[in-house]
């Protein structure tokens, strides 16, 4: 039986934030692994101190342990961390949800010399229909100190994606307020995947979260059945 790794998120819960998505894939047979990465599923303050090697290094030991063949799903902060497995494992797919490698905030890139000025950062809007937003299950509020290490983890990502040789999908929310579109258009184009797919849906950063989240569960769904059978 095939594997994927599910990959949440910066703030984002690490089970629910992926919405319909695990269902699907264990309803077409799949083996799954959802890891909390290290300061997620608990409280804001615990992502203080986590280094971007902390999210890499418990991403790998999760990928590790699936049975072969296996790929790798990654949502937004995720996106970067299974495009960097997809480089250095051998994985079957990778599949990007709204990946982050550039954010629409312009202050963003200065977390890194502001967050012991502004320790705390707040969330972004994530979800368009308000209903589901008051519903979301992810952090509050951000340390600024996470969101510098994103920072850090965007740069060590863009090198590698070249490196990327899996079938790959990237899927592109076209209402989102928190990643740049010009930052999926490049994360897309650098993938050295002779076969690659770009999905784009009217929706919110949280693509799983948004009224088009079964859609999307479907499609990606579909997709991973296309090159990895169950």
């Amino acid at each position: 039986m095939a594997g994927v790794l599910l990959l949440h998120g910066l703030s984002s819960h690490p089970v629910l934030t992926l919405g319909p998505l695990p269902r699907a894939l264990r309803g077409a047979g799949y083996t799954l692994a959802q890891p909390a990465l290290p300061g997620h599923g608990t409280r804001p303050e615990d992502l203080r101190g986590v280094r971007w090697g902390d999210w890499y290094r418990a991403a790998l030991e999760a990928y590790r342990a699936l049975p072969k063949p296996k790929g790798v799903v990654g949502l937004s902060m995720g996106a970067l961390l299974a495009a960097m497995l997809a480089a250095e494992e051998e994985a079957s797919f990778l599949v990007a949800l709204a990946p982050a490698l550039a954010l629409k905030n312009p202050l963003a890139g200065l977390a890194p010399y502001l967050h012991p000025l502004i320790p705390k950062a707040p969330p972004t809007r994530s979800v368009s229909d308000p209903a589901r937003r008051k519903k979301s299950p992810n952090y509050p509020w951000i340390p600024t100190s996470a969101v510098a290490e994103l920072i850090r983890l965007q740069k060590a990502t863009d090198p590698l994606l070249p490196k990327v040789k899996a079938p790959a999908l990237v899927v592109q929310a076209l209402g989102d307020t928190t990643v740049s579109p010009k930052g999926v258009r490049r994360f897309y184009e650098r993938l050295g995947s002779e076969r690659k797919d770009l999905m784009a849906y009217e929706s919110e950063h949280d693509l799983l979260l948004d009224l088009r989240a079964e859609e999307v569960a479907r499609d990606v769904t579909l997709w991973i059945q296309g090159v990895l059978p169950p």
